[in-house]
C-alpha cells in the first residue's frame, strides 16, 4: 500500500482516541480502532499495523499497574488462548474479505448493544471456563483484535477486583499483540509496504492517548464512558454490516 499523508492522518486521530479509552478502560482500543479504519483499509493491513502500538500501549500500562496482577488466571488462559490466536489468524488470511468485515460489525453492533448498560455477574464462574474463554478470545483477539472484551467477561465473572482485572487484561492484550505479530510476520502480514512505517508514525499519538487517558482515569464517570462507547461502536458496527453487505 503506498504511503499516503490522508491515511496517516486517519490512523494518527482514530488512533489517539482509541488509546485514550484504552487507558481509560484497560481495554476497548481495537473496538473503536478496527471497525472505523475497516472502511477505508483491509483489515490485514489494519490488524498488523495495530497489534504493534497495541504491544507497547499495553506493555506501559501492564507494567505500572503489575502489583496487582492475577498471575494464576493468566496461566490458566494462555494454553486456549494461544491455540485461539493461531485460528484467527489461519482464518484472517484465508476468508473473503466482505465475510470477515461482514462479521466485524455483526459482532461490534451486539457488543455495542450489549454493553450499553453495565451488568454485574450473575453468578462466578468455575476455573475451567477459562478454557473455552480463552480460545474464544485469541480468535477474536488475531481476527479482529477485539479479544478484550472476551477476558473483561471472564475475570469479571470469577469475582476478581476490578483493579486487579484491569491490571491482568492489560498484561494479557500485551501478551496476545506479541504473539499475533509474530503469527501475522509468518503469513507475511508485515511483508506488505509501509506497514511499519505507519505503525511508527502512529505511536506519538497513541503514547499522548494513554497519557491523556491515564490523566482522565480518576475524573470521569465509568458509566458515562461505557454508554458513550456503546453508543459509538453499535453505530460502527451497523455500518461496518451496510458495507459488508454492499
Amino acid at each position: 500500500m503506498p504511503f499516503e499523508f490522508d491515511t496517516l492522518l486517519l490512523i494518527t486521530a482514530i488512533s489517539f482516541v482509541a488509546y485514550v479509552l484504552f487507558a481509560l478502560s484497560g481495554f476497548g482500543s481495537n473496538l473503536v480502532t478496527v471497525p472505523l479504519l475497516g472502511h477505508f483499509l483491509p483489515l490485514t493491513f489494519v490488524l498488523p499495523t495495530l497489534a504493534l502500538l497495541d504491544f507497547f500501549a499495553a506493555a506501559r500500562i501492564g507494567f505500572q499497574s503489575r502489583g496487582h496482577l492475577l498471575k494464576g488466571e493468566i496461566g490458566w488462559l494462555l494454553p486456549s488462548l494461544g491455540l485461539g490466536i493461531v485460528a484467527g489468524t489461519t482464518l484472517l488470511v484465508n476468508l473473503p474479505p466482505a465475510i470477515t468485515l461482514g462479521t466485524l460489525g455483526a459482532f461490534i453492533f451486539c457488543y455495542g448493544l450489549y454493553s450499553f448498560k453495565e451488568r454485574p455477574p450473575r453468578f462466578q464462574l468455575a476455573q475451567w471456563a477459562a478454557l473455552p474463554f480463552g480460545l474464544i478470545g485469541g480468535v477474536l483477539s488475531s481476527l479482529f483484535g477485539t479479544g478484550g472484551a472476551v477476558y473483561v467477561s471472564y475475570l469479571a465473572a470469577r469475582g476478581h477486583d476490578p483493579r486487579a482485572v484491569r491490571s491482568t487484561i492489560t498484561v494479557l492484550l500485551a501478551i496476545t499483540a506479541l504473539t499475533r505479530i509474530g503469527l501475522y510476520m509468518a503469513y507475511g502480514l508485515y511483508a506488505q509496504p509501509n506497514v511499519l512505517w505507519y505503525a511508527l508514525a502512529a505511536a506519538p499519538a497513541m503514547l499522548a492517548g494513554v497519557w491523556l487517558g491515564h490523566r482522565l482515569h480518576l475524573s470521569l464517570s465509568k458509566q458515562r464512558l461505557i454508554q458513550c462507547m456503546a453508543v459509538l461502536l453499535a453505530a460502527s458496527g451497523a455500518s461496518l454490516l451496510l458495507r459488508a453487505f454492499a
